[in-house]
């Protein structure tokens, strides 16, 4: 009995909840309005900080503490909307204006490892050898006019590719792609805290008896809380997870393994070699995956603003579209370089060649032997004789030395 009951409440809540998005961008703006005017105006700032006038015309003493209070409240959520709302604008303004008309990079085609379809392996050798063909070996199922670069996906709801395309949020009504990606991660991360904060505030007003009269206000505030917590709820640590930890966007999610294609060239031509990994190639490790959202320095990773660098290199990593993970680069010497090598290296000769250049190599060697024996025996002449004529000046030197003495005498 009490399960159908838990049952129903949750498809009402998750109905009201529903309903309530479904207006759109609008009720972020209306929990923006509510929850100031019901918590940091009414409370924070007319109840705490500067109380006004009772009916009997008298003005209450204004307490230090309270008022120490009520401003540490008032910036404390100032600092949590700032943080969430100011993201969603920059999601929302970036989505509908900057990348409208997106492509990639012009020389995405000109890189060593590639993304690749799995509908390529149709056209390839058992072995995952293929011709190389001009462009890059994925295609837009939906028929975008360019090739796919690495991780670019098809957005139904836009009908335009983006890079590292996640998913369209209907809550915020806005394309989660790389651009995009940083701020969204703000507003998973800020906005449930402020549902908290504005939930805690509003029940501390409603519990003091001197602010009975604004609880209309509160009210709004607690409903908007809650509607908004109970959905950031239940997606939240998902993706946070996903995209952070992971390095995993949407569309990968549902693939056993992934596809790439590694670009090399043969006497007779470009050629690719296609690979199926089962794990991410682009997951780099907890903390690298982590700054290649929020930045590679800590100080990036406060501000919402502050774009992460594979937001501007997109594309210009040199030999390959985004970094992948070191088992990728070891697959790609271990596959690729041998083929290089045995392109680099001559073949064998035949049996008929190879037994003319032994008779050639012994008849050099042959005639040059009696050569170096006639050099050996020329030096070695050479040395007997510097010898005797080093004897006979020695004798010459004696005998001189020996006759000179008997004439003294």
């Amino acid at each position: 009995m009490w399960r159908d009951i838990y049952k129903k409440v949750s498809e009402a809540l998750w109905l009201c909840s529903g309903v309530f998005l479904s207006f759109g961008p609008l009720w972020l703006p209306l929990f923006v309005v509510i929850v100031p005017y019901g918590n940091d105006y009414s409370f924070c700032w007319l109840f705490l900080m500067s109380p006004q006038k009772t009916d009997f015309g008298f003005f209450p003493d204004t307490s230090p503490a309270n008022w120490y209070i009520g401003l540490c409240l008032i910036l404390i959520s100032a600092f949590l909307k700032i943080n969430w709302f100011g993201a969603w604008l920059q999601i929302f303004i970036t989505t509908r204006f900057c990348d409208r008309h997106w492509k990639p990079p012009a020389d995405s085609s000109n890189k060593r490892i590639m993304q690749a379809d799995r509908a390529t392996w149709d056209y390839a050798l058992p072995s995952g050898r293929l011709i190389y063909a001009e462009g890059t070996p994925r295609r837009c199922p939906k028929g975008c006019d360019f090739d796919l670069s690495d991780r670019v996906y098809h957005c139904t709801v836009k009908g335009h590719c983006f890079p590292l395309y996640d998913h369209y949020c209907e809550w915020l009504h806005a394309t989660v792609y790389l651009r995009t990606m940083k701020p969204y991660c703000f507003v998973l991360f800020f906005l449930p805290l402020d549902a908290v904060y504005s939930f805690a505030v509003s029940m501390a007003a409603l519990c003091n008896p001197s602010t009975r009269w604004t609880a209309p206000f509160v009210a709004s505030a607690i409903a908007s809380s809650l509607a908004v917590f109970y959905v950031l709820i239940d997606n939240s640590p998902d993706n946070l997870k996903r995209l952070v930890w992971k390095n995993w966007v949407g569309p990968e999610r549902g693939g056993r393994f992934w596809t790439l294609a590694f670009k090399y060239q043969e006497s007779e031509g470009t050629r690719l070699r296609l690979h199926n990994f089962e794990k991410n190639p682009w997951d780099l490790g907890l903390k690298e995956n982590f700054r290649q959202v929020f930045g590679q320095h800590w100080w990036m990773w406060l501000f919402f603003w502050w774009s992460p660098e594979r937001v501007s290199r997109y594309g210009h990593y040199g030999d390959r579209d985004l970094p992948y993970a070191d088992f990728v680069t070891r697959e790609f010497t271990d596959q690729v370089m041998p083929t290089l090598t045995s392109v680099a290296i001559d073949p064998p000769a035949p049996s008929s060649i190879r037994g003319e250049r032994a008779s050639r190599l012994q008849s050099a060697r042959s005639a040059a032997g009696p050569r170096s024996q006639q050099r050996t025996d020329d030096a070695t002449t050479s040395h007997v004789g510097l010898f005797a004529r080093l004897q006979r000046g020695d004798r010459r030197h004696a005998e001189g030395h020996s006759t000179g003495h008997d004439l003294s005498t």
